[in-house]
Order: structure tokens, then sequence, then C-alpha cells
């Protein structure tokens, strides 16, 4: 794969001006043709694939939950029988959820509605690859820049970036993400949720969010390994939702203090690094490794061969908080890492009153009925787009 030719990130930085170029609203005449390439060839995807649905193999959410049982969590009393007959597994450290640490510590009240409806009235099974994408769509403040972030990553390459976006997508419907996204935290390890491996505080010196993996609380034997996989899916979409306002990038700092022998955890790095790569490249504006521990260089070297090309530019070690500086100002790194900021995490429960609106069937129907219009409209005016001689439209209103 040719490697995108970016500035030096370490420059980047110090000038404290973002790389807009290929972003929307910043692209040149060839961009705006790969662009519209790209988008005629997945229009021609959506009618290839509009009878042949993509079937959920591997639902994100927890396979031995109660809801996989079809058991729905309004029903008190199948909710109350499962948990007695499944009391071992739901008080396991290492199987435990948000859910069912809540409703053993006596808080029964569901947080999120117990069935799902996939939009655009796809199936619980099945996803559509046309609903799929569009919902991929909706982390990105526009389409077009869904589509240009694979371009980005494979140098403008159309055929690659297809071929990376019609897998991401598969990814995305077989994995039922957007169940994953709906059932929130309460279907995540309650011990990876309630101690904070993964917290998001601060900005870095280009105004992008700051993600923060605390290594030397990921504990691999204190979850099973199928907790991995859909933690990191759920922590990445998290990233991508809260990057969306902020310039569709963010920050990832890897905190190696306190770092032991038992926080190594291969499985859970190669599937962060996977997923970053073929579903959310260019994500990360610049990935920093803060160490302080000589188990590191072990650890890395395995890391560092698993790394995406474009990635690894974009990878950084700061041995102290002064090379760290170099990337954040001190007020925007947290106290615990020798910086000012002053944030400590504390765990809420989530609450079925903060998640009012999911219970809301008719203004659910509502916004979907919105949604679908949006859609509609996009759709058309693109492919009016694509077969216009003029490249500049792409910024017209009506897309």
């Amino acid at each position: 794969m040719t490697v995108p030719d970016i500035p030096d990130i370490q420059e980047v930085y110090k000038s404290r001006t973002r790389i807009d170029n290929g972003t929307v609203g910043h692209l040149n005449d060839s961009q705006q043709q790969a662009l519209k390439k790209l988008w005629i060839k997945i229009f021609a995807h959506f009618e290839a694939t509009a009878d042949k649905p993509i079937k959920v193999t591997h639902s994100q959410i927890k396979a031995d939950s109660y809801a996989s049982a079809g058991i729905t969590g309004s029903d008190c009393n199948a909710v109350a029988q499962w948990y007695n007959q499944n009391l071992e597994q739901a008080s396991s450290v290492t199987t435990q959820t948000v859910r069912d640490k809540m409703y053993l510590d006596g808080i029964h009240e569901a947080a999120v509605p117990g069935t799902f409806k996939p939009l655009f009235s796809d199936n619980r099974d099945t996803r559509s690859f046309a609903n799929t994408f569009w919902h991929a769509c909706m982390l990105y403040s526009n389409p077009d820049s869904y589509l240009l972030m694979f371009l980005r990553s494979v140098s403008w390459d159309v055929e690659a970036a297809f071929g990376k976006i019609v897998k991401s997508v598969e990814w995305r419907a077989s994995q039922a993400i957007d169940e994953l996204m709906w059932d929130g935290e309460l279907g995540q390890h309650h011990k990876m949720m309630s101690d904070g491996v993964t917290i998001r505080a601060g900005k870095d010196k280009l105004g992008y969010p700051v993600v923060t993996v605390r290594v030397r609380l990921n504990v691999p034997r204190e979850r099973s390994e199928s907790i991995v996989e859909r933690f990191a899916a759920f922590c990445l979409e998290q990233t991508a939702l809260l990057a969306r306002g902020f310039g569709e990038r963010a920050t990832l700092v890897y905190d190696y203090n306190g770092f032991k022998k038992e926080n190594i955890d291969l499985a859970f790095i190669k599937s962060l690094l996977t997923m970053l790569s073929e579903s959310y490249p260019q994500m990360l504006s610049v990935t920093i490794q803060q160490v302080n521990s000589w188990l590191f260089t072990g650890f890395w070297t395995i890391i560092r061969s698993w790394l995406d090309p474009l990635v690894a530019k974009r990878t950084v070690i700061a041995k102290n908080v002064d090379q760290l500086q170099t990337f954040l100002d001190k007020d925007q790194i947290m106290a615990d890492m020798g910086g000012e900021l002053p944030y400590s995490y504390k765990y809420v429960y989530p609450t079925k009153k903060e998640n009012s609106k999911m219970f809301d069937t008719e203004g659910r129907m509502r916004a979907e009925a919105e949604l679908k219009t949006t859609v509609d409209a996009f759709f058309a005016a693109t492919k009016q787009w694509v077969t216009s001689p003029d490249a500049a439209s792409y910024l017209d209103p009506a897309r």
C-alpha cells in the first residue's frame, strides 16, 4: 500500500495548524474527481446488493445475556427468572456487564428499551448494505467525509478505497454495531467501565479531543476473551461520535504509568489496531505512547509490526511530561500524568431518565422519517452531481 505523504507530525503540532487538505471544503480537482468515482461505485453497489441482506453472524451484543434469550427488559418476571438461573455467570468478574451489576445491586429499572429495531425497517438478524452504509455516515458531519477518510488512507486510489468501505460496512452489519451502540455501556464489561480503562478528557494543541487508555487498569485475566472485541468496537465508535464535533479526529494516548506484566494484552491491542485500520482510518490525529517502563521495549517490538503504515507515521513515544507537551498543553494533561488538568474519573450508572428519548416510539418514528427524507435528498443530489461536469458543485447546499 502506498503511504500518503504527510508532514512530520511533531512539526504539525508545533505550528498548531490542522492539516485540512483532502477534507470537505479543501479538495483539489483530482480529489473531487476521485470522490465522484467512489460515489458512483457505492451507488452501483447499492443496486447490486439490494436483494442480498447481510446476515448478523457475530453480534457484539453479549451472547449470554437475557436479551439474547428473547427476553425484554420490561418483562420483570422473566428477567428475574433469567438471573436466578444464571447467577454464577452474572456475578463473575470476568463476564459481568454493567447491566448485570446494576441488577444484582438492586437497580432493576431498565435503562434502554428491551427490543432493538434497526433503522429503515431492517430485520434484527440481517442488515442491508445501503442502510448500514448510511448509518455509518451518521458518525460524520457530512457523508462525503466518510468516503474521503478512506480515500486519504489509500492515497486516493478509488478501487482500494471502495474495497475498504465494502469490507468495513459488511463488518458493521455482521457485527450489529448499531445494536452495540443502542445497548450502550449497559452491555460493556463492568470492571473495565467502572475502573475507567479508557477515558476522555482534555484537548490536544489542534483542538482535537484526547482519549486515554490507562494500560495499568487493563488486566486480561479479569475478563473473558469475548469482552475484548466488544469493548474495542464500543470505544472506537464512541470516539468517532465524540470527534464529529471537533474536526472528525481525536488523539489517542496510551498511559503506561504503572505498567506491569499482568497488563500485557496483545489481543486488545490487535483488535483495536485492526478496527482502526479497516473501519476508522484517519480518525486519529496522533497516537502517543507515554512510557516510563522498561517492559515496554519488548511489548512495543510486537505492536509496531502490527501498525498500519499510516498509523505508524502518526505514532510517537513520549518518555516524560515535557515530551508530551509537544502535543498537549500542560493544562490539558491529567494531573496523574504530570499535568495540570484536575480530572478525576468516577463511573456513574446509566439511568432510564437520560435515555428517555429511546422509549419515545412516536418520536423515533418521526425522527427516522426525517432522516430518510434527508438521506433520499442527499442521494438524489449526489447522483446528479456525479454526472455533472462541474466538479466544484460537490459543495452545493443540496448536498
